[in-house]
């Protein structure tokens, strides 16, 4: 097999154009291993973003499948798909060129609150479609989270925005801290499904899991697990489902409930979950109870209108019940952690686990791979 050729890095003091081709802009985007920028193709002269990832490019050994994953996902074309142009990843740098959509991400939408839940179901529909072309042609997500989520703008007067997925594929294509191997967990900690967390290779079922945690963070405004330890929100996730609100109706709560359940089987498949996310279309959803200021006193009104106001303190046969009812919950997560590392080999680690407590950011344990790139993940994805 023949050496890959190496793509001269891009010097703006020294080069006009990107890889002979693509004139760079503004950077529209950054993440943990890529950089996205606003672009001109030079040879078709048109706008796009280019994607240009950090380390290292596909494995040499591994280029026939890149290739061949990357015409396939450039043959896929839908509204709710963002189309690959062109891509060269066994290369230094790597880039990837695609359909430049000027519309904000989900995130950037719940970041201004709960949406309705009428919108909240379109956009799971118009997601779920996604999944149904890319999973017919074998391909897995593998990190589906509100910022890969674009609203691309309507086309028309009449047209409603499209919710659009991003990125679908790269996880299968890019090398580096991310490069995809059958022991390899892919995903952002936050929203990776239980069968992730584990170490097992994910599957069109892990893309659903992970859209019901968008959605459910879409209704409430909050990300589910996202109250808890770095360590805690990883386990809770192998033992339990997501908590559900309880303003949320028994509707919505039902497809919440199937599409975060633990075992990948009893999650429903792409074409189900449209049909189900239809129905949710005018299901409207209260938004979530403002959240009252903490205070270690309760005042209660008397009886009487000139009645004046008593201030309680906290009941002493109250605080020892609480004190109790919090080592039993972190003696279970602690238990499921240990179980999980002992089971990927990671014995010796229990005791540094068992003896986190701090409120300052806490030394994650060495742990396994994959879960240690995930724990690292996780902690800044949901710690304090």
């Amino acid at each position: 097999m023949t050496e890959p050729t190496p793509t001269v890095a891009y010097d703006p003091a020294v080069d006009d154009l990107f890889d002979g081709r693509y004139r760079l802009g503004r950077v529209i985007g950054q993440g943990g291993y890529a950089r996205v920028y606003e672009a001109v193709d030079t040879a078709l002269e048109r706008t796009l973003a280019l994607k240009v990832i950090d380390g290292d490019g596909a494995d040499p050994s591994d280029v026939a499948r890149v290739r061949s994953e990357i015409r396939l996902l450039a043959s896929l074309s839908h509204p709710s798909l963002v189309t690959l142009y062109d891509a060269k990843l066994d290369a230094q740098p790597a880039y990837l060129a695609m359909e430049l959509i000027s519309g904000p991400t989900l995130t950037d939408r719940i970041a201004r609150g709960a949406l309705p839940g009428p919108e909240v179901a379109r956009i799971g529909r118009e997601i779920a479609e996604a999944f149904a072309v890319i999973h017919a042609r074998g391909i897995v997500h593998r990190d589906v989270k509100p910022s890969n989520i674009l609203i691309r703008p309507a086309a028309h007067t009449g047209e409603t925005p499209r919710a659009t997925l991003a990125d679908f594929g790269i996880a299968s294509l890019v090398g580096a801290t991310r490069v995809t191997r059958a022991d390899t967990v892919i995903g952002t900690a936050a929203y990776l499904s239980p069968e992730q967390a584990r170490g097992m290779p994910a599957g069109p079922a892990s893309d659903v899991y992970a859209l019901g945690l968008v959605l459910l963070e879409a209704l409430t405004g909050s990300r589910p697990f996202g109250s808890r330890t770095p360590h805690e929100a990883l386990a809770a996730r192998l033992v339990a489902p997501p908590e559900i609100p309880a303003q949320i109706p028994a509707a919505w709560r039902e497809v919440l409930e199937r599409m975060t359940s633990i075992e990948p089987s009893e999650r429903p498949d792409a074409t189900s979950l449209i049909v189900a996310l239809r129905t949710l279309s005018g299901v409207s959803v209260p938004p979530p109870a403002p959240s009252l200021p903490a205070t270690s006193l309760t005042t209660a009104a008397l009886g009487g209108s000139t009645a004046p106001t008593r201030v309680f303190e906290p009941s002493a046969k109250t605080a020892p019940r609480e004190a109790k009812r919090t080592p039993s919950r972190r003696a279970l997560v602690i238990g499921v952690i240990v179980a999980v590392l002992l089971a990927a080999g990671g014995i010796g680690v229990a005791a540094a686990v068992g003896g986190a407590g701090g409120t300052t950011e806490p030394a994650l344990p060495s742990l396994p791979q994959p879960l240690d790139q995930h724990m690292d993940d996780l902690y800044q994805e949901v710690g304090p």
